[in-house]
């Protein structure tokens, strides 16, 4: 499973709360391994996955019963128990022949007692556990406001607490298998940056360099997510989205990319030219690499957040830009992208074996470009292991 299951427990310890109810999708995921497809793409529709702190209560899951199959498929999921609402009809002839899968199904579907709604499923479910006492943390980041009025009102009794940011502060020290998922991605993301520069040339435009870039990830099994391709003056627009813009010689090309591989996010970003750079461009790029390798010789448990973010806009500074700003220098990353901690001026975060980061020095100059390294990497015991492993200097062409 992805959660780390021990660190969940002494987050529930500390905050003295009963279970954690989360609802968002991603949420979900990573408590239960389980999949809803209307969960994921019908907003709206929820999805909930229990984890209570007493151990001797299996956690569970209350999904429309129309989602049984995805605890039926392939590896499914590690959690037993199933609440189920809604109404959904698959037909089961008695001399039929059953499949593995086929038969998984037919038990869930068997077993299950759908209630009326998502509310009444999960508000029975808690009950049946002796789980309405206390305090709780329901993750409030997928709930409308009504859904979240009706949990509150079948809670009497109940102190009820905001469990988003208990799940980021679970989900920031990463298990192996999440940070196997996310060096994947990581590498799926370059093999793909790799492709599109090849396409690079006088008057390719922007989307032919972007489609050779989603045409790479597709093949490699992940799905494309971040794809801001910007050249000439246009990548110095920070979210840029790939246009009919024809690449000039002399044009800085600036790709901050990414894809999901297994729900895990990868976020990187290079630049490539088209000519030989300028003095300008080969100062200001020197300066903000420079940058990012001193917030990697800082990063090592104990570090703190704040201190790295400091220190990476100072490099950058004395190594050739000035004036450079920044509201930030990376953040964390894992099945959402920005997990935390973020490394700005404001954060007391400190960090801890098995966290995974992005570090990143971006510099946009409108009437000159942008200029961005990105990369991501594991804090180890005794500091960092990078998982980008594609040259960080200037791609020129």
């Amino acid at each position: 499973m992805l959660l780390n299951k021990e660190r969940a427990y002494r987050i529930m310890e500390k905050y003295e709360v009963e279970a954690i109810i989360a609802a968002m999708p991603e949420n979900v995921m990573y408590l239960t391994d389980f999949w809803s497809l209307s969960h994921w793409i019908l907003k709206g529709t929820p999805t909930f996955a229990v984890l209570p702190r007493d151990r001797k209560i299996e956690p569970f899951i209350a999904t429309p019963i129309s989602e049984l199959d995805q605890a039926a498929m392939g590896e499914g999921t590690g959690v037993k128990n199933f609440s189920t609402f809604g109404t959904f009809y698959v037909e089961v002839p008695e001399e039929a022949i059953l499949a593995e899968e086929e038969r998984k199904l037919k038990n869930l579907l068997n077993r299950s007692r759908p209630r009326v709604d998502a509310v009444a499923a999960l508000i029975e479910s808690l009950k049946e556990r002796g789980l309405v006492k206390g305090k709780m943390a329901l993750d409030q980041m997928n709930l409308t406001a009504n859904l979240h009025a009706a949990i509150l009102k079948n809670l009497p009794g109940v102190e009820v607490i905001d469990g988003y940011p208990l799940l980021r502060e679970i989900r920031a020290v990463k298990t192996a298998e999440e940070i196997g998922r996310l060096e994947k991605s990581a590498s799926k993301t370059e093999k793909a940056f790799l492709k599109a520069v090849e396409v690079i040339r006088e008057g390719v435009t922007e989307l032919e360099i972007a489609r050779a870039f989603h045409d790479t990830l597709a093949a490699e099994g992940a799905i494309p997510v971040i794809a801001c391709v910007g050249a000439g003056y246009r990548s110095a627009f920070p979210n840029v989205i790939p246009s009919t813009y024809r690449v000039k010689k002399g044009d800085l090309i600036r790709f901050d990319i990414g894809c999901l591989y297994k729900y895990y996010y990868s976020d990187t970003a290079r630049i490539a030219i088209l000519g030989k750079p300028t003095q300008k461009q080969r100062i200001y790029y020197d300066a903000i690499l420079f940058g990012e390798d001193r917030a990697f010789s800082l990063i090592r448990p104990g570090a703190r957040a704040s201190d790295i973010f400091h220190e990476a806009v100072k490099a950058v500074r004395e190594k050739g830009i000035p004036h450079y700003k920044r509201g930030h220098v990376g953040h964390g990353i894992g099945i959402e992208c920005y997990d935390i901690p973020v490394l700005n001026p404001a954060s007391d975060h400190i960090l801890e074996e098995g966290m995974v980061l992005n570090v990143e020095t971006p510099y946009y100059e409108l009437g000159f470009g942008g200029l961005q390294v990105e990369d991501t990497l594991a804090v180890t015991r005794d500091g960092y292991r990078l998982l980008t492993q594609c040259q960080r200097g200037l791609f020129v062409l």
